[in-house]
């Protein structure tokens, strides 16, 4: 068996059982070498190589060295490299469950994340599941993860089964997280049941935007609720 190095970086090109040996032709064109003939090159994947210490056929072609080698001795380094590179990816993912674990544990229990960061990994929150299995008291500014919908501690409590985020009436306890708008014209709010609203803030909502004359917390008043002043449609 034989390798193929570049002659000036070292990288290893590729491993044959039998070198190409080619030569350039008096028409420019590349040709096998015949029986006798001095090589002046290899061929390799289809790349044209000069080879190291003979006459060049190109000085735009890098150069190699063929280098005979024990079969034997090479596939085992292989098998090494490869036993090395798995046990590398091995600690890559124990490292990486680590630090998701450790990921987690912070985000369950501070109460410092905004909004926007919160939605970025909605999947490091505890779902209402695990809280309800937990018991334990919820502290106020936390976040939890409803059916995949965030929601923020608005003050201490401890979870029950028939007092979820998404019922109605909690909104004095969960508050919806969603991503943070300019509230304007061009960039409105998305409404969603439940959330604080600001006034002088436009709010889209079913496909329509709305300026809120009010501000509520919580607003549980849809904006195309009919004859409420507190909204106004303005397109």
């Amino acid at each position: 068996m034989y390798r193929i190095t570049n002659q000036i970086t070292g990288e290893a090109i590729g491993m044959t059982d039998a070198p190409t040996y080619i030569r350039l032709s008096k028409n420019g064109c590349f040709v096998l070498c015949k029986a006798g003939e001095t090589p002046q090159g290899v061929a390799f994947a289809s790349q044209p190589y000069n080879l190291f210490g003979n006459p060049q056929m190109s000085p735009g072609l890098p150069t190699v060295l063929v280098t005979e080698v024990d079969s034997g001795q090479e596939l085992q380094a292989m098998q090494q490299q490869v036993q090395t590179a798995q046990t590398a990816a091995e600690g890559v993912s124990a490292m990486s469950t680590q630090l998701r674990t450790a990921a987690r544990m912070y985000v369950q229990q501070a109460a410092d994340i905004p909004d926007n960061t919160a939605l970025e990994m909605p999947d490091l929150f505890c779902t209402w599941d695990e809280v309800l299995a937990a018991g334990a008291q919820l502290e106020a500014n936390t976040i939890i993860n409803d059916g995949g919908q965030l929601y923020r501690v608005v003050q201490a409590v401890t979870p029950q089964a028939h007092q979820a985020p998404h019922d109605e009436g909690m909104l004095a306890i969960y508050r919806p997280v969603e991503k943070q708008h300019a509230g304007t014209l061009e960039d409105p709010i998305p409404f969603v049941y439940g959330m604080d609203t600001e006034k002088d803030k436009y709010y889209s909502y079913n496909g329509k935007v709305y300026l809120c004359n009010l501000a509520m917390a919580p607003c549980v008043w849809a904006p195309d609720t009919a004859g409420l002043w507190q909204w106004t449609e303005v397109s």
